[in-house]
This record gives structure tokens, C-alpha cells and sequence, in this order.
């Protein structure tokens, strides 16, 4: 069994820009790879560490966006490193489910954006928007989005978060509430200091024998 859960986010992040993550079920990992890229294909890079893909990047003449992913269970995941804040994520996540049987669930959170957002969880399913919220709702908005919120709003609301007014308090029971009613797991010790499979997904230049080439 997968304990790691998803909860272990509030506190430990796996870049200093906070987490871009993405988890699917009915998708292989280097299809959500592939779908994930908003240019050229992506080009992979080989195994890396975050703190080894976060200097690889920094050590490039471009501003650029990697994802690092792997299979947990029966959910492919990819995390974001490098210059992803406004590149991925929200708003770049309704290409990522395309046909009947595929979940795509994303978690998003800038804890260096000036503006200071609550952190974003996003269901794609079935090629369409499913629903998503605001993981702290007290001085944001309280809607839970999408034509599906029936699935969480019931348990958002037995949990308090709309009126949870410590910011991280409502990050937690947000994640907790996520991680149960979805049953979403990420391997945490993997991810913090493990290697796993990296590939550029933006801002990269296209090497044709680099490129991930799986069928998206």
C-alpha cells in the first residue's frame, strides 16, 4: 500500500516556487509528459535529483520549465522545476485529459507570487473540466468550480474550509480532503531526494533524438 499521501506538501515543497504537480490515472507517465509541453516535444534529459534539476536549469542561457515524473501505484505524476510559475499549471491543464477514462488532477501553489494566491487543486476527467478550488476560500473565493463540485463540495464543507481563516490550516485540510475523497498519494522521499526521470517542457530548443515521442 501507498501511504505517502499528498499532505506532506504544507510543509514540504519541492522547489522554492512552491509545487506544480500533476497526477493521472488512465495515462501512462510519458503521456502526461507529452501533453504537459506547451511548444516542442519534450526533450529528456535523464535521471536528476530536484536540487540536480534545479541547477541544471539555472545553468542554462534560457529561462526553462522541466518536469520530473514516475508512476506511484496507479497514478503517473509529474513534478515541475525551473521557471514554471505562469507557464504551467492552472490555465494550462484543460489539454491534459483528452478521452473517456482519464483523470488528470492538478495541484498548484506560487509561495513566492507578491500577490500571495491560495494554493489551486484542478479535476480534469474525461477530456472535460470536472472541478477545482481554492485551497484557502476565507479572503478568496468560496466556489467550488465546475459542473462536477458535487464530487468534494459536501466534503470541503464537513471539513470547514470555507471559514478556516490560517492560511495553512486550510492548506491542509484542503490536501487531506483531496487525498481521501481521490485517494492521491506521491512518493515523498522519492521526489524530495530521489532521482527520477526529467524532461524539458518549456522553453527548451527541439534535439529530434532527445524527444520523448510517446503517443499523447
Amino acid at each position: 500500500m501507498n501511504t505517502d499521501g499528498i499532505r506532506w506538501l504544507v510543509d514540504k515543497a519541492p522547489t522554492w516556487y512552491g509545487y506544480c504537480i500533476h497526477l493521472a490515472r488512465g495515462l501512462a507517465a510519458d503521456q502526461l509528459v507529452n501533453r504537459i509541453t506547451r511548444g516542442p516535444a519534450p526533450v529528456l534529459i535523464g535521471a536528476y535529483t530536484a536540487e540536480g534539476i534545479e541547477t541544471y536549469i539555472n545553468s542554462q542561457e534560457r529561462e526553462m520549465a522541466a518536469v520530473r515524473y514516475g508512476t506511484h501505484g496507479d497514478l503517473a505524476f509529474t513534478v515541475a522545476h525551473g521557471y514554471w510559475p505562469g507557464e504551467l499549471g492552472p490555465g494550462y491543464s484543460n489539454h491534459l485529459s483528452r478521452n473517456s477514462g482519464e483523470e488528470v488532477f492538478g495541484l498548484y501553489y506560487e509561495t513566492q507570487n507578491p500577490k500571495v494566491p491560495p494554493p489551486q487543486f484542478t479535476l480534469y476527467r474525461d477530456g472535460e473540466y470536472a472541478c477545482g478550488f481554492h485551497m484557502y476560500m476565507h479572503t478568496w473565493s468560496h466556489e467550488v468550480t465546475g459542473p462536477d463540485a458535487d464530487l468534494i463540495q459536501a466534503d470541503i464543507e464537513a471539513a470547514g474550509i470555507h471559514n478556516e481563516d490560517r492560511r495553512e490550516t486550510a492548506h491542509l485540510k484542503s490536501l487531506t480532503v483531496i487525498e481521501k475523497r481521490f485517494t492521491l498519494t506521491l512518493p515523498m522521499n522519492q521526489i524530495l531526494h530521489g532521482s527520477l526521470p526529467a524532461a524539458l517542457v518549456h522553453g527548451h530548443h527541439v534535439n529530434p533524438d532527445s524527444s520523448a515521442g510517446a503517443g499523447g
